[in-house]
């Protein structure tokens, strides 16, 4: 009989590790802001730090209210075997939960200790600051956290949008953006952090949908094929975000988005019926569509010329090569419905009445693009987008060397952070 009872003894005391343990680590959860320790020059905003520590104290909280309840319900009865058994189960879905939590928990550990870093903390609070900049329109700054922004493997950016499930049951309570490490090396092509906003602020605006139909609709008007209809109608979920960052940068995302997708020829003119994202080879043709639109001729007719020369369609079979033609053809009309079609959500006025684009004028990013230049005051009193279109124009000069570019836009970036 004694044996029996000291087996027993020994399961009720593992049960009582495992609650204990289940409560230690959901307890845990909200500690994340004390274990990272951030420094001031180097920490979120305390906005990103309420919309984060509150969702971590609702997953801890949920969790340690359903162990209370499963403790009161079954551990008096822990005798009974059957109860026992019951207990042991949702204590195994509690662990389950737990682990669950913790992914989301370790995707923030995650992105928030690349800031402990003395060097690259600085720089990544001042992208903070590029894509907060790019929200400040249509009053979205006031319904949105601003986003985070951090680094990650691979080729390209991208970000996850507030309200997006990281795990199940846990929305996104923060819009953060990940970003090649090779861009804090090349900082002048942090015009793709505009893209990324770009997704976030359309989703915002309740207009994803609504583009996709205004692109259906006027290319219907100008007689196009109902396949040519529904692919940019497709396209428009990357290319609207790709004219978000047009609005802020101007002739600049043209040229970033030129050097960013050069890719090898196969890649350049994949169609797709399911996939959002249009060819490479049409997203820069589209981009120059809007400087053409707006500005007339200029520097992006050369870039043109060299683009369509690097990738000649001669190469592509027959049906490809008449689908990219076809396609090019409507580049026209898609720039002018992106430029001119006028929302009654926005006032009766288009798209582009959000930003500035009066400060984007050829005349006056090329003018401050020189070493002198960014270094004035007249620099520094314009808008974040027109800076940063400023240091891509820079890059254009090829007598400036990289090396130099980085040093001012390091000291650019840490300035924007202290701010």
């Amino acid at each position: 009989m004694e044996p029996l009872q000291k087996a027993i003894s020994l399961e009720h005391s593992e049960l009582l590790l495992k609650i204990d343990s289940i409560r230690n680590r959901a307890r845990l959860l909200t500690g994340l802001r004390k274990m990272l320790s951030l420094p001031p020059e180097q920490d979120i905003s305390p906005d990103q730090w309420e919309a984060l520590e509150s969702q971590l104290a609702t997953v801890s909280n949920r969790i340690r209210q359903q162990l209370r309840i499963y403790t009161d319900r079954y551990f008096s009865e822990r005798n009974n075997l059957v109860i026992r058994q019951t207990l042991i189960n949702r204590l195994g879905e509690l662990e389950m939960d737990l682990a669950s939590a913790y992914t989301f928990y370790d995707t923030f550990m995650d992105i928030l200790t690349q800031r402990l870093s003395p060097d690259i903390g600085p720089l990544l609070k001042g992208c903070d600051a590029i894509a907060a900049h790019a929200l400040q329109r249509g009053s979205l700054a006031e319904i949105t956290v601003p986003p985070l922004v951090c680094c990650d493997r691979g080729f390209g950016a991208f970000t996850v949008r507030e309200g997006v499930s990281i795990i199940r049951n846990a929305p996104n309570p923060i819009p953060f953006i990940a970003i090649p490490y090779s861009r804090i090396s090349e900082k002048y092509n942090l015009i793709s952090i505009f893209h990324e906003v770009g997704h976030q602020a359309l989703t915002k605006l309740n207009m994803v949908s609504l583009w996709q139909q205004v692109f259906y609709e006027s290319l219907k008007k100008t007689g196009a094929t109902p396949l040519m209809r529904s692919l940019f109608a497709n396209w428009s979920k990357e290319l609207l975000p790709d004219f978000w960052a047009f609005c802020l940068s101007g002739m600049a995302q043209t040229s970033s988005i030129r050097d960013v997708l050069i890719l090898p020829a196969p890649m350049m003119f994949s169609i797709s019926t399911i996939q959002p994202h249009p060819p490479s080879y049409l997203r820069f043709l589209m981009s120059v569509e809007w400087c053409r639109q707006l500005w007339g001729k200029g520097d992006w007719d050369t870039w043109e010329a060299e683009w369509l020369d690097l990738y000649p369609l001669k190469s592509l079979d027959e049906t490809t090569r008449q689908l990219i033609n076809e396609a090019r053809q409507c580049l026209p009309t898609i720039g002018r419905s992106a430029l001119q079609t006028k929302f009654k959500k926005l006032g009766n006025k288009p798209l582009p009445s959000l930003f500035a684009l009066s400060t984007l004028t050829p005349q006056t990013l090329k003018a401050m693009a020189t070493v002198e230049g960014v270094q004035t005051d007249a620099f520094h009193n314009q808008p974040i987008g027109v800076q940063l279109a400023v240091f891509r124009l820079l890059r254009e000069k090829r007598t400036i060397k990289q090396a130099v570019i980085d040093t001012l836009m390091d000291n650019w970036l840490k300035g924007l952070a202290k701010k």
